[in-house]
C-alpha cells in the first residue's frame, strides 16, 4: 500500500494568501481544526492542519499537506505518509487532502 497520494492542477498564479484562503476554507469545515500554511521555497507551499485527536482532549496531531510549483502554471498537490502525523491519522489526512484538492480544483495523480 502506497503511503503517498497526489493531485495537478494548473493555476496561473498561486500565491500563499490564496493557498491560505483554500486551506482555511477547508479547516472551517471541521470542529476544532486550524491550520498554518507556511511558504518553505519559491517551488513549495506546505499547509499544517491542526486536528483534535479525540473531543475530549486538547491534543492534536498535525497533517501535512505540500503543494509544489511544478512549472509556470503546474501544480502538485501531495500528502505523503511519512510526513509529520500523516501516517498515524491517515484517514483525516485523506479527508483533509481531498477537500483541499477540491477547493483547488486538482485531480488525482497515478505515479
Amino acid at each position: 500500500m502506497s503511503w503517498d497520494r497526489t493531485w495537478g492542477f494548473k493555476k496561473r498564479t498561486l500565491s500563499t494568501p490564496h493557498i491560505q484562503q483554500a486551506t482555511e476554507g477547508v479547516a472551517n469545515g471541521y470542529a476544532g481544526v486550524t491550520v498554518k500554511v507556511e511558504r518553505e521555497s519559491d517551488e513549495c507551499t506546505t499547509a499544517f492542519f491542526a486536528v483534535p485527536t479525540s473531543e475530549n482532549s486538547d491534543t492534536t496531531s498535525t497533517i501535512e499537506i505540500s503543494i509544489y510549483t511544478m512549472g509556470r502554471n503546474d501544480h502538485i498537490l501531495s500528502l505523503e505518509g511519512d510526513a509529520a502525523d500523516n501516517h498515524e491519522y491517515w484517514d483525516d489526512a485523506c479527508q483533509l487532502a481531498e477537500d483541499l484538492a477540491d477547493a483547488l480544483n486538482a485531480t488525482p495523480l497515478q505515479l
